[in-house]
């Protein structure tokens, strides 16, 4: 007995792109490049995994009988990207075979059974933490770029989300340098603990810039390894990742010698003219820090390099404390200070050897701690 979906083309075409990010790409199991199509209570669901992270799409369609199979994701993508018609009738036969139809197209596309798919489980969300989504989203990019990507250390390949009382913390270290993003929670909240892969973190972010919900429910089941987060009619399964995370409070300097307040919008201008030749001169900048009060100070942007020559920008400061110079990987910096959106940043420091701290002015929920260079002659 054959059914019939019948669902519009564009809606199709977006739920496609956002289940797609989840396709593993070259997978062990031929299954895993496909997508999930089912119909699930009147809607069509769409569903994809890595086994790292899943996500499912609902969406509204016609539905004339129930459907369950998997499609290549990249065949029916194109295929439905390339339609005109603005609407995309499937008919299946069997349990792995779909004709498709629109306006002047016709075709098949084979798949695999659907009980060859990996099982997603169902969690209640009444138990979950609502968030708002622009929050969320600021604080994954605000503290994911800092995760590892060295697959030697897995626990450093993820950001750890802390719940403890009303308050929401997500940190991420690759041993180099620190981000912690702390925001207050409209309700207190049993205490958790988990490690999410900054990748599923970074998908979260695209998906929520896609679809553009207003909240997120935050789900962390007490049993199982897995979080979920689900914004309107998308809703994504990410793997935790096991292990402990680094006790980062430990390297948190507890207080500064030379302290420098400067135009952040300024010293990011400058960190980008200083890497077109510090990328020569393997990324690193110095930072030489002239105390002066009301911005009578100076912090003098230089980068070297033996093969593309040099550059100095000079930019005004407040800076209180002895004159130092530190060096820095100037990627490092340059991702902190896109993740401040105060006019003003504050940067502590009490060694050309010792991490320092870069924060926004005026703000205690972010938190950007930097290893120094090393310099030849320091």
């Amino acid at each position: 007995m054959s059914s019939k979906v019948t669902v519009e083309k564009s809606t199709f075409a977006e739920s496609l792109a956002i289940v797609g990010r989840a396709v593993a790409s070259g997978p062990h199991l031929p299954v895993l490049a496909n997508v999930l199509i089912e119909s699930d209570n009147g809607q069509l669901r769409l569903a994809a995994t890595d086994l790292t992270l899943g996500v499912a799409v609902w969406m509204d369609a016609r539905l004339d009988g129930q459907i369950a199979l998997t499609l290549p994701a990249k065949t029916l993508t194109d295929i439905v990207n390339s339609l005109g018609d603005s609407q995309v009738q499937f008919s299946i036969n069997g349990k792995s075979e779909a004709a498709i139809k629109s306006g002047t197209f016709k075709g098949v596309v084979r798949g695999i059974e659907a009980s060859e798919f990996p099982a997603i489980p169902e969690y209640n969300l009444d138990n979950a933490v609502i968030l708002e989504a622009s929050l969320l989203k600021e604080m994954i990019q605000a503290t994911a770029f800092a995760a590892s990507t060295d697959q030697a250390r897995p626990v450093l390949e993820g950001v750890q989300l802390s719940l403890i009382g009303n308050t929401l913390a997500m940190a991420a270290t690759d041993g180099f340098r620190l981000a912690v993003k702390k925001a207050a929670l409209p309700v207190t909240v049993s205490s958790q603990q988990v490690i999410i892969p900054a990748s599923s973190l970074k998908e979260t972010v695209r998906v929520l810039s896609a679809t553009k919900p207003d909240q997120v429910h935050l789900l962390v089941p007490q049993k199982g390894s897995q979080v979920v987060l689900r914004a309107g009619n998308v809703q994504l399964i990410s793997q935790l990742i096991d292990g402990r995370f680094p006790d980062y409070q430990m390297i948190v300097p507890k207080s500064y010698k030379t302290r420098t307040v400067l135009v952040t919008a300024d010293l990011l201008k400058a960190c980008k003219q200083a890497a077109i030749i510090a990328r020569e001169g393997g990324n690193v900048i110095q930072l030489r820090l002239t105390p002066g009060e009301e911005q009578t100070g100076k912090v003098i942007v230089l980068a070297e390099s033996g093969d593309t020559g040099e550059s100095e920008v000079e930019l005004p400061a407040t800076i209180t404390g002895p004159e130092m110079t530190i060096a820095f990987n100037v990627k490092f910096l340059q991702d902190g200070l896109e993740a401040i959106r105060t006019k003003n940043v504050v940067i502590e420091t009490n060694t050309h050897k010792t991490p320092a701290v870069i924060r926004p002015a005026g703000e205690e929920e972010y938190l950007y701690i930097l290893m120094p260079m090393h310099v030849d002659g320091k």
